[in-house]
């Protein structure tokens, strides 16, 4: 099975428009730099639809089918009306989430869908195992600076755990480290230089984060435009030991 992170950026993507830091000096030299607004795709689903969603759909080329969304950030949900090429979506997260979800829908459309469309919404309640489709999904909670979660997803034999945006507490939520442990790929954030409480991971946070899931292989992505250069942070995570990478844009992993 094939995961794709579509896009490995922040809020602010890279090269950010006006800022001159290194990261995003170099990108404008070196477009294979360029980090879009974070999203990813495997079998059908797909997590947090990111403003760059379009430039995301016509490289993949696949259809959606099912949307996960971790938290109602504009960086992760605000590409939802791009998916207006796809007739039938099923949307999942929690209920602020969903509310900001549909509140996009009817800017763009009028309603909850485009007309005749088939745009369904469902609640998920933290912690509850769900079944969706051919996929076992747990939502768990994170400290972030709105309500936000993120998945412990089972595919096809395959177990996928993605933070979404978390700030450092993860590291002493037992419950949720139990849930991810052993996770045949984690995707986890590591946003910033330093970790931010209540909001975002740092790199050495993101590195313990991955040290105690121990999952098979562990991809960083969700990378702000004023972290390291991208050989930095690879850098970093080869010398800590971690069975892994950085995520650059459309990076392929095979689970």
């Amino acid at each position: 099975m094939k995961v794709v992170i579509l896009g490995s950026g922040s809020y602010s993507g890279t090269p950010k428009p006006l800022c001159t830091c290194e990261n995003c000096s170099r990108t404008r030299i070196n477009p294979a730099l360029r980090r879009t607004r974070f999203s990813l795709y495997f079998e059908g689903a797909l997590i947090d639809p990111s403003p760059d969603l379009h430039y995301h759909l016509e490289r993949l080329n696949k259809s959606v089918e099912r949307v996960l969304i971790t938290h109602g950030h504009f960086d992760h949900v605000s590409g939802l009306p791009e998916l207006q090429v796809f007739k039938r979506v099923e949307f999942y997260s929690h209920k602020e989430t969903l509310e900001t979800a549909k509140s996009l829908a009817r800017l763009a459309f009028g309603r909850e869908s485009p007309e005749n469309y088939e745009w369904s919404y469902h609640e998920l309640e933290f912690w509850e195992e769900k079944r969706i489709g051919n996929m076992k999904v747990v939502h768990f909670p994170v400290v972030h600076t709105v309500k936000a979660g993120g998945f412990l997803i089972e595919v096809e034999g395959r177990k996928i755990a993605v933070t979404g945006d978390t700030g450092p507490e993860i590291l002493m939520d037992e419950r949720t480290l139990k849930l991810m442990e052993g996770a045949d790929l984690l995707i986890a954030e590591m946003t910033h230089r330093e970790a931010i409480s209540g909001s975002h991971l740092g790199v050495r946070e993101a590195i313990e984060l991955a040290r105690k899931v121990g999952a098979d292989y562990t991809v960083f992505a969700h990378i702000s435009h004023s972290n390291y250069p991208h050989e930095v942070l690879e850098k970093k995570v080869r010398e800590a030991g971690i069975s892994g990478e950085v995520a650059r844009d459309f990076t392929w992993v095979e689970v």
